[in-house]
């Protein structure tokens, strides 16, 4: 079964529903759904049963009861709500995650996958099915699991639960830069939540897994397992991106001795200029261009500072606290929305180490 912190994805619903641009015919809507945010149930059922008399046939009453018995943990009666309305014309891909996350709360996954993909089916491009759908094999297919967090960053790209869960998912292998890579990506597309909290300390902890230094003298990388048979391998096509991220950071730790906060931004600036002179106009990569972009507009050493912060917060808060000017300019520039990251089907990153 699911951990209750999937609950969240379900209430995204009731979120955003008051910035509908639709007019509902029963504005009492709103009052119910801040009933089920005060986990008073009982009584944002009956109004929504009002609403339901008011407008039947439109989707999002019978949707909200739904999720009220999934809150209350009444799964069953969720289920029967949802396969009511199961014709609905206005069916949204919520529907099938929400009915799906039932079977899953009720000790169902068979139903709860075939549920996914029913939806997939109609909604080829929903990121949160394949979400859902990869957490049933999380625990006992990991690699299963990673390929449909894959297939679903493949078709939504802006969706940041897929990268959430793959970086997580990789950052407990030996394939670490994949990890790396794809909690970085997230933690620009979705900003200043608990979960992006959560992922600072994993990228920082990642890095500091990844970048061994044996010695003063003497430092290796170990982000991922990359091996290349020169013998067969064919020339033409361009390298791995394990390789080619590894060899710059190996130049970047040569001015090192050791790993810490204030090394580790060093270092990433290190391995950005050696990375660009090598590599960038060949293996284009939108996390590593985004970098770029950053340190052309001379931020990239504050967004370094920002991003593992929570890995050592007393190092960010000093650094922060002798630095106000050059991180009051990355925020200026990082909060304007021109210079978000931007991911679409063109320049989407999808790891080369698991097919």
């Amino acid at each position: 079964m699911k951990k209750n912190y999937l609950l969240i994805f379900l209430s995204f619903f009731s979120a955003n529903i008051q910035s509908q641009k639709k007019t509902l015919k029963c504005e009492k809507v709103y009052d119910a759904i801040k009933l089920i945010d005060s986990e008073k149930y009982d009584d944002a059922i009956t109004i929504l049963r009002e609403c339901e008399k008011i407008d039947p046939k439109e989707y999002t009453y019978p949707y909200e009861i739904a999720l009220a018995y999934t809150f209350n943990k009444d799964h069953q009666k969720a289920i029967e709500e949802l396969e009511k309305i199961k014709n609905y014309e206005n069916i949204k891909a919520d529907y099938y995650q929400l009915l799906g996350n039932n079977f899953d709360y009720l000790g169902k996954p068979d139903l709860a996958i075939a549920t996914y993909d029913e939806g997939l089916k109609k909604f080829p491009n929903a990121g949160r099915l394949y979400l859902e759908k990869g957490v049933m094999y999380e625990f006992e297919k990991p690699i299963e699991a990673i390929k449909i967090y894959e297939k679903g960053i493949e078709a939504e790209p802006m969706y940041p639960s897929n990268y959430y869960r793959a970086a997580k998912v990789y950052l407990r292998t030996n394939d670490r830069l994949s990890g790396l890579m794809y909690g970085e990506i997230f933690m620009n597309i979705e900003r200043t939540t608990r979960r992006t909290e959560e992922m600072s300390k994993l990228l920082f902890e990642g890095y500091k897994k990844s970048l061994v230094f044996t010695s003063k003298t003497e430092q290796k990388t170990e982000f991922c397992p990359s091996v290349i048979d020169v013998n067969v391998y064919d020339k033409s096509k361009t390298l791995p991106l394990c390789i080619n991220f590894a060899y710059a950071f190996i130049i970047a730790m040569m001015n090192h001795n050791e790993f810490n906060y204030n090394s580790l931004t060093q270092m990433r600036k290190d391995f950005l200029k050696e990375y660009s002179n090598i590599n960038m106009k060949k293996n284009p990569n939108v996390l590593l261009n985004y970098f770029k972009t950053m340190d052309d507009n001379k931020i990239f050493n504050a967004y370094n500072h920002y991003l593992f912060q929570v890995g050592n917060e007393d190092a960010f808060a000093e650094w922060k606290a002798k630095n106000k000017d050059e991180y009051e300019r990355f925020i200026n520039w990082y909060t304007t929305t021109e210079n978000y990251l931007q991911i679409d089907s063109k320049n989407i990153y999808i790891s080369d180490q698991i097919k």
